[in-house]
């Protein structure tokens, strides 16, 4: 088995860093409840009724061709990808930074969602007036 040191630690070629899956499904609580089902509910009732639409193109176009069902791949895919970082972040000590990145990820799932029961409920989007006043749309 081959053995390399980084800044005092030993790993080998096989990842064998700790990892616990109940203590990362704790951490991402909120971005499981926001990001992922909160926004998935609320954007395919949204579509589904005719009272919004997808406004991310890429996302829109490959509703278009594959259906909703890619929206959940593609949450699906995120989760897997942030696990991984949860699993870098935190054996490599970088707890803060973990920390700092969920949250963020927290409260831009909350924007999200209230952006898109706005939406549902007839008052229309903040986020795409914010974006037209800086001329993003």
């Amino acid at each position: 088995m081959n053995l390399f040191r980084v800044e005092g630690l030993v790993y080998s070629n096989v990842l064998s860093w700790h990892v616990n899956i109940r203590d990362f499904c704790y951490d991402i609580r909120y971005i499981l409840f926001f990001y992922v089902l909160g926004d998935l509910l609320t954007t395919f009732f949204a579509i589904e009724t005719g009272i919004g639409y997808e406004a991310n193109f890429i996302i829109a176009s490959l509703i278009d061709i594959y259906g909703f069902m890619v929206v959940a791949v593609i949450k699906l895919i995120f989760l897997f990808l942030l696990f991984i970082e949860y699993t870098y972040l935190t054996n490599m000590g970088h707890n803060a930074l973990w920390v700092l990145g969920r949250q963020i990820i927290s409260f831009m799932g909350l924007i999200i969602v209230v952006n898109n029961m706005l939406v549902i409920y007839g008052i229309g989007s903040p986020l795409q007036l914010m974006c037209a006043a800086m001329g993003l749309f």
